[in-house]
């Protein structure tokens, strides 16, 4: 039998040497049967890369004559065809008999060719490369109630390896609870064809206590480890964050926030049976910064069946209706005696004894672990202010900005900004756009037309001084340049440009009239309030000018100022020339409606001549100025007892001095006395005779005085 069996393969090696005679490279038989599998290694497949650490094999080699070889010499020799180590033998192994062979990479790293060792006839090339792993947690503790999840980061270079995971202190069950693996082996868990770069984890209901993470991947050497703290966490629970009602005008935005304790969520709810009306809903975390704040437009409750219609988180967070998804809870919207799914037709109520008294829980679960309550009151229009503002090419950001340069005046310089200041409450959860300010009066029956809240509000802006029989300017607030919404403080702001854009003249009188039409679901009587404004020529002058209207400029630093109709705040450049230099600097209205610009003439002759001119859009001045070293100003003093003016002049002329005084007083009734000296000693119309008397009674007087 065995001299047949060796007869039957010479003759098939023959068969095949003759089939192969001109090959010149080994090559594997497609058909043949190989005794390696995968749980054997990875088999090698030409050009690709392979991890140090893993079982590499090759299937049914062939040799040079294309014969699978028994006991067939094979190396493995580095593949550098650009440098001298090409060749460079590392290891050697022989096939066993169906021509198959497996081999370790533990020392292998870099590019490899798998060849015949007797020709250097190549089978594969192939490269080594060594596996890194590495894996952190991206907290160093959580808690085993709240805050319970986290996140393990993986980083390494190979994509698609399966891993092992195991941690003392925990059972393969419990540990497939923390991670959700693709699979529980005897001590641990296992993930297959792993590419990510992290790892969701949550301990929640695990004891507490200092975990290590080991990492293992099944086919190389590669390693890791991970650590975190677990401990025991608080119970949870929600509470609000003032301890305060909530007060709001109906119609308006009430905001409250919600604290979490060991929470990302919590219940709450506002109204009940007391109001015949109810909304209860979720609140989210998801900024985890411990709690949620909540905008509830109470005038969006008309008509709405779901909390997250008139309710609003800010930030990151949510408000959920979880109505749909856990009965438990049972979320939504409910009104009417017995408290049924579905919301009313207007904006919940105000008003007093307790119906417009809305209680507000929350709690984490269906318990409530606080209470306050949401007290809600009628809205009103109360008044209406008129301002000015400077002109601008550009209007202000906000509310804040605006306020920073308006002024209360009730006269506004044409170019000039008229700031109409609105104060009204129950407003701003509906009104949000200056297009509805249009006074637009439509019937209740026209479609959508009173729904849409549109024809609810007007500002009208109306012309008072047309003179009779005349038809005055008149516009509305949805033609303002820009209107600004605070309903914090229940104001809005119109801003009206001067300009051509409303065709308003100087010498125009304007009433300001807001008004809330009875129609409106938040009153039963339409509300009213106005003021009045003008608008006036816009100027501007120098002041301090001479009897010659000269600008007279003191040498040194100085101011120049004047007066202007522009609205206080506003800016311009003044302009001082001479025949020697130019100067400029930037003027700024006062409250007053003065304005002030300062100079340094330090280096300046007195003398010198100047221009000194201003504009401001249609508004300008020019005059002439001279400098000089100070500017006398004729002073009045007033007391109790009298006023006293005073005014002294000095002449010099032949060497002579002439002094006159002049003075008044009310304290006493006697006739002044005038005195009057010549040149030439004597007094003309009198002898000298006369002249001493005079004097013996000016002495008598002023001893009399004395006494």
């Amino acid at each position: 039998m065995t001299t047949t069996t060796n007869k039957l393969r010479s003759v098939f090696l023959s068969a095949m040497l003759v089939m192969s005679v001109f090959a010149g490279t080994a090559a594997f038989a497609g058909t043949a049967a190989a005794n390696y599998g995968s749980d054997a290694g990875t088999e090698v497949a030409n050009g690709e890369r392979y991890w140090q650490g893993q079982t590499l094999y090759v299937n049914n080699v062939q040799n040079d004559q294309g014969a699978t070889a028994d006991e067939l010499k094979l190396e493995i020799v580095v593949d550098s065809s650009d440098n001298s180590e090409d060749g460079e033998f590392i290891k050697e192994f022989v096939t066993n008999g169906t021509g198959d062979v497996q081999f370790g990479t533990n020392n292998l790293d870099g590019k490899y060719r798998l060849q015949i060792a007797q020709s250097d006839t190549p089978i594969h090339t192939f490269s080594v490369a060594s596996q890194d792993l590495s894996a952190s947690f991206d907290d160093d503790s959580v808690d085993n109630k709240f805050d319970s999840s986290t996140s393990i980061t993986i980083d390494s270079a190979r994509a698609g390896y399966d891993m092992t995971v195991t941690a003392d202190g925990l059972s393969s069950s419990e540990l497939n609870e923390v991670l959700d693996a693709d699979k529980k082996t005897e001590d641990g868990v296992a993930f297959n064809s792993f590419s990510r770069d992290s790892l969701d984890t949550d301990f929640v209901d695990q004891e507490a206590g200092n975990y290590t993470f080991n990492f293992e991947v099944n086919d190389t050497s590669a390693t890791a480890e991970a650590s975190i703290n677990v401990t025991k966490g608080g119970d949870a629970s929600s509470s609000f964050a003032s301890s305060s009602a909530l007060s709001q005008e109906r119609g308006d935005i009430a905001t409250f926030t919600v604290n979490l304790t060991n929470s990302k969520t919590a219940n709450v709810s506002i109204g009940g049976d007391a109001v015949n009306w109810k909304a209860n809903f979720t609140v989210a975390d998801n900024d985890s910064d411990g709690q949620v704040t909540v905008d509830f437009n109470t005038y969006h409750t008309a008509g709405a069946d779901d909390p997250t219609a008139f309710l609003e988180a800010q930030d990151e967070d949510n408000v959920y209706n979880w109505s749909n998804k856990n009965a438990e809870y049972n979320q939504g919207v409910f009104s009417g005696s017995n408290l049924g799914p579905g919301g009313i037709d207007n904006p919940i109520a105000a008003g007093a004894s307790g119906s417009g008294t809305y209680e507000m829980t929350t709690g984490v679960g269906t318990d409530a672990q606080d209470v306050t309550q949401l007290v809600l009151s009628a809205g009103s229009v109360d008044n209406v202010k008129a301002w000015t503002h400077p002109s601008a090419s550009n209007y202000p950001d906000d509310v804040s900005s605006l306020l920073e340069g308006v002024s209360e005046d009730d006269s506004t310089a044409l170019n000039d900004i008229a700031v109409v200041q609105v104060e009204a409450s129950g407003l701003y959860g509906n009104l949000t756009d200056k297009a509805q300010l249009n006074n637009t009066t439509l019937s209740s029956s026209g479609g959508n037309t009173w729904a849409n809240g549109g024809s609810y509000y007007a500002l009208n802006f109306t012309q008072t001084n047309a003179g009779a029989n005349a038809d005055g300017n008149s516009f509305n607030g949805s033609t303002a340049e820009e209107v600004y919404f605070d309903g914090a403080n229940n104001t809005f702001y119109a801003l009206i440009n001067t300009d051509d854009s409303h065709g308003i003249e100087a010498g125009d009188d304007y009433m300001a009239e807001f008004k809330l039409h009875e129609r409106s679901p938040l009153t039963k009587n339409t509300q009213t309030a106005s003021t009045n404004f003008s608008v006036e020529e816009r100027t501007l002058e120098f002041s301090n000018l001479n009897e010659s209207d000269v600008l007279e400029v003191e040498a040194g630093e100085t101011n120049i100022t004047g007066e202007t109709s522009i609205a206080a705040g506003s800016e311009f450049t003044v302009q001082v020339q001479s025949d020697q230099f130019v100067q400029t600097a930037t003027a700024t209205v006062d409250e007053n409606g003065e304005f002030t610009a300062p100079f340094d003439f330090s280096d300046t002759e007195v003398g010198t001549e100047l221009t000194v001119s201003a504009s401001s859009n249609d508004a300008s001045d020019e005059v002439d100025g001279q400098i000089v070293e100070n500017v006398v100003e004729e002073t009045t003093t007033e007391s109790d007892n009298a006023t006293e003016t005073t005014t002294t002049e000095t002449t010099t002329a032949d060497s002579t001095e002439e002094t006159t005084t002049d003075e008044s007083s009310e304290e006493t009734t006697e006739e002044p006395t005038e005195t009057t000296t010549s040149s030439d000693g004597s007094i003309p119309g009198f002898g000298v005779s006369v002249a001493l008397v005079a004097l013996v009674a000016a002495a008598l007087l002023a001893l009399r005085r004395s006494n």
